[in-house]
Formats: C-alpha cells, sequence, structure tokens
C-alpha cells in the first residue's frame, strides 16, 4: 500500500478531534441538536485550519445512520465519506472548474434526490476563483435549492465574493490555530508514530507553520523522513535553513555595534544556505521584542523566544532596541513590493548599524595613572551641570511665497532621472544637508511658510544630492503628495534655502519608491549596467 500522508492520515474523524476553531464547531453542533440546518454555508480563513475538513464532518453529521447530527465512523454513511466515495457528497475545486458551463452542469443535477443518504451536499473549495458569470448562474440555486440540498462554500479570500453571495450564506471565519492546539496535535501524532521528539524541535514547527495544522504536519512529515525515528530541534534548523538564536543575537550585537564586515559576511553566508529572508527577519522582530520587554519588565517568565542568559548577557540599550524594532517591522512590510528580499534587508541592516553603531556610549572609560601609594582612594566624581545653549532661532523670509496647497499639479521623478542622480550623486553635500536639518525647528516662521516647515518636519529626510537637485524621502503617501505638487515648489525650496543656503530643486519619493529604486539601482550596478549619466537639469515650473 502506498504511503499516506501525515495530514491526511490524522484528518479529523469527530468534532471532538478538531484542533481549535471551538466557536464553529460548537455553533454547528447546536445547529445540528436543533435541526436548524441552513441552506448555504461559507467557511473562509487562512489556509491549513480546517475548512474543508469541517465542511466534511458536517456532510458526515447530516447523513450519519446513527443518528443526526453523529458521526459514528462506522455506518456505509461514514465510511463512504472517509474513504471520499458518498455519491451524495459532491467536491469541486472552483480553481479547475470555474466557468459558467461547470456551473451549469452542477445546478442541472441539484434536482435530484440524493440516493444514499438524507441530504445531498456540495462542498465548492476555492470558491472565490468562479467567474463573474458562475456566480450569476450559481444565485437562483443557491438562494432557494431544494430542502435536501446544502452548499458549504470554502475560500481563503471572501472579500472576492460579490456581495449577492455573501448575502445568501451564512458565514464561518476560521481563525489560525493556537500555539498550544498545534503543538498538542503535533505531539499526539509523534506518539502515534513512534517518533522520540524532542519539545523544542516541535514548538519550531508550530511557528513556522503559522497557525495552519496542514502546514504543521506536512512539515513533521518532511522532518521524520529527514532525521528518521528521534527528531532534534537541529533538523528542524537544517531542513529549513534556519539560524540558531546564538547566530541571531550574535547578528544583533553585530548591527549594535556597527560591526558592517560581521554583519555582511553572515547575511551573504545565511542566504548561500538557503536561510528564508522573512522568517529571519521575523525572528529577529521577535528577539528585540522579547529583549525590549525583559529591559522595561526584568521578568524572566515572560520571555518566548530568548532564554535567561541571553537575557542577561546582552546590553543593547531601549534606544537601539527601539530603533531595531521599528526599523525592522519596517522592512518585512516592505517584501510584498519587491523581488530582491536579500537586497532590502542588508539595506535594513545597514541602516540599523549606521544608527544604533554611532551612539555616543553611556559611560565613558576613564584612565588613572598608577601611583606608588600602596591604597588608592577613589574619589566620587562631581556632575558639572553644564548650561544648555538657547536654541538660534532662524528667520525665513516668505515674501513672494503662496501658501501651502492640498490640492495641485503633480510632479513625480522618473525612474531614470532618480538612477542618474544617483550617480552623480553628491555624499558630502547630502551629509552637510543631514546636519543642517535639525536647523528646521529653529525656524520663526512669517507670512506662509510655517505649513511648509511642518511639512519637512514631519517625515522627510535628505536622500539623494545632486548639483542643484535634493531629493527627499516620505514616510506617508500623504505628505509625499503634497511635496510633490508644483504649487509648493517657492516655499520648500525658500525653507531649504534658509537652513542650507543654497537652492535646489525640490523631488521627492515615498519610503517604497525609495527603496525600489536603490534595489534597482544595486542591480544594475553590480551587472554593469548603469547607464551612461547626463546633465541633471529638473526644472518644476507652476
Amino acid at each position: 500500500m502506498s504511503y499516506k500522508a501525515l495530514y491526511r492520515t490524522y484528518r479529523p474523524s469527530t468534532f471532538a478531534q478538531v484542533a481549535g476553531q471551538q466557536h464553529i464547531v460548537k455553533t454547528l453542533s447546536n445547529a445540528l441538536k436543533e435541526n436548524k440546518i441552513a441552506h448555504a454555508y461559507l467557511f473562509c480563513g487562512p489556509r491549513g485550519t480546517g475548512k474543508t475538513s469541517m465542511a466534511r464532518l458536517f456532510a458526515k453529521s447530516l447523513n450519519c445512520e446513527d443518528g443526526f447530527g453523529n458521526q459514528c465512523n462506522s455506518c456505509p454513511n461514514c465510511l463512504a465519506v472517509i474513504e471520499g466515495s458518498h455519491p451524495d457528497i459532491i467536491e469541486m475545486d472552483a480553481a479547475s472548474n470555474r466557468g459558467i458551463d461547470d456551473i451549469r452542469d452542477l445546478v442541472s443535477k441539484v434536482k435530484y434526490s440524493p440516493t444514499l443518504g438524507k441530504y445531498k451536499i456540495y462542498i465548492i473549495d476555492e470558491v472565490h476563483m468562479m467567474t463573474t458569470e458562475a456566480f450569476n448562474a450559481l444565485l437562483k440555486t443557491l438562494e432557494e435549492p431544494p430542502s435536501n440540498v446544502v452548499f458549504i462554500l470554502c475560500t481563503t479570500e471572501p472579500y472576492k465574493l460579490m456581495p449577492t453571495i455573501l448575502s445568501r450564506v451564512q458565514r464561518y471565519d476560521f481563525n489560525k490555530v493556537s500555539d498550544k492546539d498545534l503543538l498538542g496535535n503535533l505531539k499526539y501524532v509523534c506518539e502515534k508514530e513512534g517518533i522520540k521528539v524532542e519539545e523544542e524541535a516541535l514548538k519550531l514547527i508550530v511557528s513556522l507553520s503559522d497557525g495552519g495544522v496542514r502546514d504543521s504536519l506536512s512539515m513533521l512529515d518532511q522532518a521524520i523522513a529527514y532525521s528518521g525515528s528521534t527528531l532534534e530541534l537541529h533538523h528542524i534548523e537544517e531542513l529549513y535553513g534556519l539560524t540558531t538564536l546564538e547566530e541571531k543575537v550574535n547578528l544583533l550585537k553585530a548591527l549594535n555595534d556597527g560591526n558592517v564586515k560581521y554583519f555582511s559576511t553572515k547575511l551573504d553566508e545565511l542566504i548561500s544556505h538557503g536561510t528564508d529572508i522573512k522568517r529571519l527577519t521575523q525572528d529577529l522582530i521577535d528577539i528585540v521584542k522579547d529583549l525590549l520587554i525583559f529591559k522595561n519588565t526584568r521578568d524572566y517568565s515572560i520571555l518566548k523566544v530568548v532564554t535567561r542568559t541571553v537575557a542577561d548577557e546582552t546590553s543593547f540599550s531601549k534606544k537601539n532596541l527601539l530603533f531595531m524594532l521599528d526599523t525592522l517591522i519596517d522592512t518585512y512590510s516592505q517584501y510584498r513590493f519587491v523581488s530582491n528580499l536579500s537586497s532590502l534587508l542588508e539595506i535594513c541592516f545597514l541602516k540599523i548599524s549606521s544608527s544604533c553603531g554611532n551612539e555616543e556610549p553611556i559611560v565613558e572609560e576613564v584612565k588613572v595613572e598608577k601611583k606608588v601609594e600602596p591604597k588608592v582612594v577613589a574619589t566620587p566624581i562631581q556632575e558639572v551641570k553644564k548650561e544648555e545653549p538657547k536654541k538660534e532661532e532662524i528667520k525665513v523670509d516668505s515674501k513672494g511665497v503662496r501658501e501651502l496647497v492640498d490640492e495641485g499639479t503633480p510632479y513625480s521623478l522618473s525612474e531614470e532621472d532618480t538612477i542618474n542622480i544617483m550617480q552623480q550623486g553628491d555624499k558630502l553635500e547630502k551629509q552637510r544637508i543631514i546636519d543642517c536639518w535639525p536647523k528646521l525647528d529653529s525656524l520663526v516662521t512669517s507670512g506662509n511658510l510655517e505649513g511648509y516647515v511642518s511639512l519637512l518636519k514631519s517625515s522627510c529626510s535628505p536622500r539623494i544630492v545632486s548639483k542643484n537637485v535634493l531629493v527627499l524621502e516620505a514616510q506617508f503617501g500623504h505628505i509625499a503628495k503634497k511635496i510633490s505638487f508644483k504649487e509648493n515648489q517657492d516655499g520648500l525650496v525658500k525653507v531649504i534655502e534658509t537652513i542650507t543656503g543654497k537652492k535646489y530643486t525640490i523631488t521627492v519619493l515615498t519610503n517604497t519608491e525609495y527603496i525600489d529604486r536603490v534595489q534597482k539601482f544595486f542591480n544594475l550596478r553590480n551587472a554593469g549596467k548603469l547607464p551612461d549619466t547626463y546633465p541633471v537639469e529638473i526644472n518644476i515650473k507652476k
């Protein structure tokens, strides 16, 4: 007999065996007890959380000969459901049967009575893949099917369904299964299969499966094939190209210390070993979050990822931990927009390193000359209070400049122009502008420039400078939109000229655009395909 995958072998055969989803089990069980059966159901939620399994269990409960609502698993109806051969339970994959002809064929057969059970049940998986015409062909039947017909629609993307479909079904939202339930299910399977396993290995599988029962069992199946009858933590790490906690903590230490050589070499090594970039980023986020919580509570019991030893030995400042957390989370959110994840993560590491690695030490080392006397008396160092220098107030002339507008004519910097400016970028001038940026806080505005100052202070950073062009990065789209208006150019130029002493044409990129174009620049440079440069002449006229 051919091997049967674990997720198929241990598919739940009764409601009691379902991992998680107790709110749905309870609701359906009560509906069966009260004989309140709807004509159509929608089971929606993440993949691998039990939607199709629940649909089969519900179908089994409707037709079990042991009584309405039971799953005896021994009567002809239950056995036929288990074997997948029940003539009255029709499963259809809408991904491959999505057209109007498929649905017309289904509708034409709905009128026939069940042959073996009391109910005829149609389970349509991935229902969101159906065409609009197919949905329309199903509508009337879905609203008023024969009394002995039940439709169960399953989908991972309910928002793609037509409102007319959603209004005709009872909707059940499946949640990701809790780590506790997944771990208990994996332990049960390992016990049944006679597998000796480390609990830490199962916890790692639970973490990787992200709330999916099917994924967790598939991973366990693969891990057993790799390790044999004894499964340990290092087997999972080797199989899925994962880094150890020690490696990840050392990586964070290198970022904190500004050790570019170490983290750059380590990242290349991890990538060459097939490490999942998204998973690595998420793991680093979890570690930093643990360390930050511990830094504030000093409570070992709440540590989820980090060990007690690691918590005691790491000495990151709260400021650095917060910056790491913000930057890593922001980078993770950008992965869906780019194709080269490793380049984006490397940019993230460089950003963290340049900020954290340059932080002034909290306590400076003081060298004391040794004396001849056998005893050394330590004298306390008195703290010298320094008077804070008064902020220099800079007045900006707003003569002839209109107020900031919220609607106008937008100007966008083309990808070609951006890469051209990057090629001719002046790093020294960029650093000079960055050093001048805090002067925005000291501006005393008069007239119409207050809005421009606030706009630049809110979420903008100088990114590229070339001759007379300054490219800003805006963290938020609505900020970038205002900066891009040609009508706002004079005010922006005036404010930047006030703090830097030089006039620039001001252009802007959103955070996503900037990351994307930096990546393309590096890709072209690494491939030796950077285009020829041309004079930077960008004039934005009102």
